[in-house]
């Protein structure tokens, strides 16, 4: 066996046809690589990843690995040496181990000089050494299991002929149908069951999670059981008439029945090694849960597909990867089904589905793209629809903050895709929404004041609006309270209501002026005044563990006014400034209720502390101003003066001051230990300890607060944080979204948001002044060093021979 393995490797590196292989598969590669525009393209799409390689690799094995074994079997064949193999005292399955295991050697030396590529994305990251080591080599683990199933073939295929041509061909057509002829079948609309199969069989499902650096159990006994198959077929065809035996038929019928076997009970177990240094192919356990609860089957039409910039590409992998895991932890299938608009050739309907998607929720972004004829700008929509039973929930992926980079854009969206996918599902299994009631009765902002956050509730919340009376009564139907922009002092038997409320369980989200400043003096004039506002509620969340202090912050990073310059009895000129007095607020990007979030636009903000005291209390900060910003206690004057004369830079001195605080844990009352029954009340029935909750303070009630137009037949509604000085919606409608489903969260899910995925970007700087010199370099120094080993290979065998 292992004399006929060396003569195997020795005929081929002694041939110049083997050389030609390989040199036209490191030519191809690096050029696809290295030099060509497109998908395959390291320069151009800016990642320290080979990506490229993995997804290229399967079309050239298609090529490459036919040209390596064409002849194993056929050369024998037509040679008649054949006979002599078989008359030998060797198993033919040795046999045919041999000529595997020489063409498996024989691909991997093909596929060494690649590792160059690897050395020179590691040079080019930026820093240095920012490509994912260990999803490489698992990537690269992965190229190796498609080589032994593709060698397999290759190696049957040469023993069904005589002619290395037929043999080239047959095998390159087989390796095509497994890889991707099963799955295009799968996906045409066949029955769930022989979906299922197909898709078992292809060979890139299996290949997908291995070149993104995830070995899987049951993609690894794929690969191992089909290739055994092959192997153990091509010992059959060897010899003539060995079918026919009663013996052999028996034997072939219990080992395929064997492998199924096989094949199915693997499908059962789930074990999976992810390899990238983030795990970013791993489920949280929450995910798992939920997966694992899903009892109907789902189906997520999704609308990332054609020619796509490299970061929407890894998006759209992500999707794909995050899908495939799901639903291995699910007991009912998650079906996926991929649309490219741009691909349906009846424009009528292409723009009613559209139209549709636009209806339902999916936003488009602008996508612009080179082409033959230039560059193109088209809309694409980066989302899907997931449907289980009668029910449809729209889900988008691209998350879009324009003070980022388009990659760190991107990097969040993927970060985010998880929770994305499992929120979702957790909105379809639901059988009623949870309530949010906003309170009223002490001057809080009225319905068309709070409408466009409202709607935005409304499509996953019941919202209504409720007194203090109503919440005492029906404490247990409200989820969320929120107390938006009281004006009035609260009674001492309406702050028991909802000290009660949230000792049994209710989450609060309190948005308090503690600074009363009148926007419409100012607009009427040039000063006005800022005085403290006593609502009678600092006590109770002082022992709630948050302190709202009586002054306005400026900060220097802030929206802009427009402002009249022009001389009096002149025409009006309006010039935009500077207004300290409207920060630009900014989420905590450590916390998964403000990860990843647009900065938030306020006016005449305060700020907040916390209270240390109760160790049964967590807080966190989820609210800031910028590094650079100020405190002017009240009561102060708050004039458009300070534009033409604004207080001196060195005085912005303050970073990051809280303006919004949750706090999560077991909350004191503040009746404890106090005689309620002036209020009309039993002591007997207090509860002086809460069970485990959360709350949110924010010391600026016009986070909330759209503008309303009242002087039309009806009102018009301002989208919440529309900005029409920069026409610009900042992130307050997101925000305070995120702040209800966060408090609403009792599973954990929004932890999910919390997930981090580390940017592996290229040194685009080095790539620019050294991008020829990469390009030569991984072009011509793997061609070089196949020509020189072989030149020396051959030099060294002719005078061994020559001594001889």
């Amino acid at each position: 066996m292992f004399s006929l393995f060396k003569k195997e490797i020795k005929t081929f590196l002694g041939s110049l046809i083997g050389y030609l292989a390989v040199l036209v598969f490191l030519l191809v590669s690096g050029l696809f690589l290295w030099v060509f525009p497109g998908t395959y393209n390291i320069p151009d799409n800016g990642y320290a990843t080979l990506e490229g390689l993995f997804s290229l690799a399967p079309w050239l094995y298609l090529f490459l690995v036919p040209a390596i074994t064409m002849r194993f079997f056929a050369d024998e064949k037509r040679s008649g040496t054949i006979e002599i193999l078989l008359t030998r005292p060797v198993s033919d399955f040795h046999l045919v181990l041999a000529k595997f295991l020489a063409g498996l050697v024989l691909v991997v030396f093909s596929l060494l000089p690649t590792l160059l590529y690897f050395l020179s994305v590691y040079l080019l990251g930026n820093p240095v050494g920012s490509i994912d080591v260990g999803a490489t080599w698992g990537s690269f683990f992965g190229l190796f299991f498609l080589a032994i199933i593709y060698v397999a073939i290759g190696v049957f295929a040469s023993a069904l002929t005589d002619n290395q041509i037929v043999s080239f061909i047959l095998a390159m057509a087989v390796c095509f149908i497994f890889y991707l002829g099963f799955e295009f079948v799968a996906s045409s609309g066949v029955p769930y069951l022989l979906e299922q199969i197909l898709n078992y069989l292809s060979i890139n499902s299996h290949y997908l999670s291995a070149s993104r650096g995830v070995i899987d159990l049951q993609d690894v006994v794929y690969f191992l059981g089909m290739t055994l198959m092959f192997l153990y077929a091509t010992g059959l065809v060897l010899r003539k008439g060995k079918l026919k035996a009663g013996k052999a038929k028996l034997n072939a019928l219990l080992s395929g029945l064997g492998m199924l076997f096989l094949f199915f009970v693997s499908t059962n177990f789930l074990y999976r090694i992810d390899l990238t240094s983030d795990k970013r192919y791993s489920l949280s356990q929450v995910s798992k849960e939920i997966a694992a609860s899903i009892l109907e089957p789902v189906s997520i039409e999704f609308f990332l597909e054609g020619e796509l910039e490299p970061g929407l590409k890894k998006l759209q992998n992500e999707v794909f990867e995050k899908i495939a895991v799901l639903n291995a932890y699910s007991d009912k299938p998650l079906r996926l089904k991929v649309t490219d608009l741009y691909a349906i050739a009846s424009e009528e309907k292409r723009e009613q589905l559209i139209e549709d998607l636009y209806v339902k929720g999916i936003v488009p972004t602008s996508f612009r793209h080179k082409t033959e004829k230039g560059v193109t700008t088209k809309l694409i929509f980066p989302g899907a629809l997931i449907r289980m039973g009668n029910k449809e929930v729209a889900v988008n992926f691209l998350k879009y903050n324009q003070d980022f980079s388009h990659e760190y854009n991107f990097n969040h969206s993927a970060e985010s895709v998880e929770f994305e996918l499992v929120n979702a599902f957790q909105k379809l299994m639901r059988s009623k929404k949870s309530t949010v009631a906003f309170l009223e009765g002490q001057g809080e902002f009225d319905a068309y004041q709070v409408m466009d956050f409202a709607n935005a509730l409304s499509a996953d919340f019941d919202v209504t609006r409720i007194s203090v009376e109503m919440l005492g009564k029906y404490a247990d139907n409200f989820d969320v309270l929120i107390v938006a922009g009281p004006t009035r002092p609260f009674e001492e038997a309406d702050k028991f209501v909802i000290d009660q409320y949230i000792m049994n369980g209710g989450k609060v989200m309190w948005l308090i002026d503690p600074v009363q400043v009148d926007s419409d003096s100012l607009s009427r004039g040039f000063q006005t005044y800022a005085f403290p506002r006593d609502i009678n509620l600092g006590d109770q969340l002082f022992k709630y563990g948050a302190r709202l202090n009586y002054e306005l912050l400026q900060d220097v990073d802030c929206s802009q006014i427009p402002v009249n310059t022009a001389p009096t009895d002149t025409q009006a000129k309006f010039t935009l400034h500077h207004w300290y007095y409207s920060p630009l607020l900014t989420p905590n990007d450590d916390h998964p209720l403000s990860r990843n979030l647009n900065r938030v636009l306020s006016e005449f903000v305060s700020s907040v502390d916390t209270i240390s005291g109760n160790n049964n209390l967590t807080k966190s900060v989820i609210l800031t101003t910028s590094p650079y910003a100020r405190k002017v206690k009240s009561p102060s004057s708050v004039s458009l003066q300070n534009i033409n004369n604004p207080p001196a830079r060195e005085l912005f001195t303050i970073p990051f001051i809280p303006v919004g605080v949750l706090i999560e844990g077991e909350f004191t009352s503040l009746y404890k230990n106090r005689m309620v029954e002036q209020l009309g009340y039993s002591s007997n029935l207090v509860l002086n300890e809460s069970k485990t909750t959360k709350m949110v303070v924010i010391a600026d009630a016009g986070l909330i607060a759209n503008k309303v137009n009242y002087s039309g037949q009806s009102p018009q509604i301002q989208q919440l944080g529309y900005d029409r000085v920069v026409n610009r919606t900042w992130g307050n409608k997101e925000f305070l979204l995120n702040t209800v489903f966060y408090l609403n969260d009792d599973r954990g899910i929004m932890q999910l948001r919390n997930r981090t995925l580390k940017m592996r970007l290229l040194d685009q700087v080095k790539l620019r002044e050294e991008k020829a010199f990469w390009q030569w370099l991984n072009i011509l120094l793997p061609l070089l060093t196949v020509v020189l080993f072989g030149l020396f290979y051959n030099f060294i065998r002719r005078y061994r021979y020559s001594r001889k």
